[in-house]
């Protein structure tokens, strides 16, 4: 009997620690902009995405005109703690994009994340949804 009651408390423990590994791995993959700011965006090659790389921990993307790299912890993000502020870009100058600025400001201003429904929120300090993706 006192056996069953150790082996209760491990098993939820295993399983919890499952439950947010594979939480990590369901962000993995490439994301379209579908939702910037209030708006609505039709995925193109000419719109934003964000990539993540869960065996390197890495992110990448586009920003409607210049491409993005660098770290992020997956597990924070899939645990709606982002943290995007280990990022560069390229610096190609594209004066008629009109995604690029509205889409760094709006990253620069994420502070929580949820995965919901298949899509991907990033919000503000206030709460507000600004980037909704969507799996690609």
């Amino acid at each position: 009997m006192k056996r069953i009651l150790y082996i209760i408390p491990a098993a939820m423990m295993l399983l919890s620690s499952c439950a947010s590994q594979k939480s990590a791995y369901s962000v993995g993959g490439e994301w379209n902009v579908i939702s910037l700011n209030g708006e609505s965006v039709t995925p193109s090659d000419e719109t934003p995405f964000l990539g993540f790389d869960q065996a390197k921990g890495h992110i990448y993307g586009f920003t409607g005109c210049n491409r993005l790299t660098g770290s992020i912890n997956l597990k924070k993000l899939a645990n709606g703690k982002p943290d995007f502020s280990q990022m560069g870009m390229t610096r190609m100058m594209c004066p008629d994009n009109k995604y690029e600025r509205p889409f760094m400001d709006a990253l620069a201003k994420v502070k929580t994340s949820e995965i919901k429904d298949g899509e991907m929120l990033l919000k503000d300090a206030q709460g507000k949804v600004i980037i909704t993706l969507k799996k690609k």
